[in-house]
């Protein structure tokens, strides 16, 4: 602010202007008089009342003289009482408010030695509150939506067929945050007592909760919603007590879209995709309402960037111990059963050829009786060496030691007969 603006407003009515989010000291006899646009009410931040430090209502000059007389007396400089809740009862949540700095002391609060110059040091913001003309639907963000408790003769939004709607993205919960308005509480009876100004219906949760207030805590957290939607209710409060704010905000990440041909499990603030094509996956994690991580592609090795601010990791396939075990053994038994289909095979074509060479070279055939007109005749086979040990070692072994066939020679593959001893 110029200085020509400050001169004009302490000579019109001590009041000093102020503007948005500002902080600023209110010497005695002048007026504390914030205002804010029709869309904003005024939100206390910080309020004190006595002698904090030297600057426009307490000179240094006045300082200097006390510090001689009494010296360095906390009573005299450095005194002063914290009057935000006098405050938040007059000009919290009101467009435009209006507060001698005199009026303060009538409510006796006298932090400092009577007598002196005292002065209020008061810091406020204008806030941005839901228009309940307009909707009473509202979408929740990172960035707190307000809404204010209106009187029931002005409410619109907030009664029992007209709650408040609050949604936020899906995969996002909405967390609620009452600022109260109604001072503090000096008995510890009514610190523990909660004087509901409102219900929070929690649909998805199957649960309804108490907007509990008048406990001397100004700001406090409510309610943290088990899915994305809330209903708000309001209760019937007809006098100035039940002033209040609810600050609405969204936390956590939104639901993603996973790719094409992959998985997606999310457990709260962590998020694995994988693909159902290969072994691939990748980790995301939840920070300041953004997914941190690498998203990648199956099709593809190549990597892309996920979100906007990310930690570049490289994907790996993940196999673990126990397949490569079973790797192992399924390779081996294939190689020991196709070893032993070959020494089978080749035991038997052996014993084939063995037994097909002895019938060619351990006999010899001798043709007793023939008959000229039938070609028929009577052979005897023995062994071709036609000695004693030759004719015990075939008996020994369980071999005929000699044979008798009557036929010729075609008869032998047809249907001749043969006796085999």
């Amino acid at each position: 602010m110029t200085k020509i603006g400050f001169l004009l407003c302490v000579l019109v009515k001590f009041t000093f202007c102020q503007t948005r989010n500002h902080s600023d000291e209110y010497c005695n006899p002048e007026v504390f008089r914030p205002q804010c646009s029709k869309s904003d009410v005024i939100l206390m931040r910080n309020a004190n009342y006595g002698r904090m430090h030297i600057g426009r209502c307490l000179t240094a000059e006045e300082v200097d003289a006390h510090r001689t007389r009494v010296g360095d007396d906390p009573s005299y400089f450095g005194c002063y009482a914290n009057v935000l809740d006098v405050l938040d009862q007059s000009c919290s949540g009101q467009t435009n408010c209006e507060i001698r700095v005199a009026e303060i002391l009538e409510r006796n609060i006298r932090p400092c030695f009577a007598g002196l110059m005292v002065y209020l040091e008061a810091d406020f913001d204008c806030i941005t509150v839901a228009d309940e003309k307009r909707s009473c639907a509202i979408k929740a963000s990172t960035n707190p939506t307000h809404i204010i408790s209106s009187s029931p003769q002005q409410r619109i939004c907030g009664r029992e067929f007209h709650p408040w709607i609050v949604e936020s993205p899906v995969g996002q919960r909405i967390s609620v945050t009452l600022i109260d308005f109604n001072g503090k509480v000096t008995d510890d009876v009514n610190r523990h007592l909660c004087n509901s100004y409102g219900t929070i219906v929690d649909r998805e949760g199957k649960r309804n909760v108490s907007i509990c207030g008048g406990k001397g805590q100004r700001q406090s957290k409510q309610y943290m919603s088990t899915g994305n939607t809330l209903e708000i209710y309001f209760e019937e409060i007809t006098d100035n007590k039940g002033r209040f704010m609810l600050s609405l905000e969204a936390v956590g990440c939104s639901d993603i879209i996973p790719p094409d041909d992959t998985w997606l499990k999310r457990n709260l603030d962590v998020i694995v995709i994988g693909c159902y094509s290969n072994r691939l996956t990748w980790k995301l994690s939840c920070s300041e309402g953004k997914w941190i991580g690498v998203l990648g592609n199956c099709s593809i090795n190549k990597l892309r960037d996920g979100t906007d601010e990310t930690v570049q990791r490289e994907a790996k396939i993940i196999i673990s111990d126990q397949e490569q075990v079973l790797a192992i053994v399924a390779i081996s038994g294939c190689t020991f059963a196709v070893c032993l289909v070959i020494v089978c095979v080749g035991t038997l074509c052996l014993r084939r050829f063995y037994v097909r060479y002895n019938k060619q070279h351990d006999y010899k055939s001798l043709s007793l009786i023939g008959n000229q007109e039938t070609d028929k005749r009577l052979t005897l086979s023995v062994p071709a060496d036609g000695s004693i040990e030759a004719v015990e070692r075939r008996h020994s072994e369980g071999m005929p030691t000699y044979s008798v066939f009557l036929g010729n020679d075609d008869d032998r593959l047809t249907n001749g007969s043969a006796i085999n001893h």
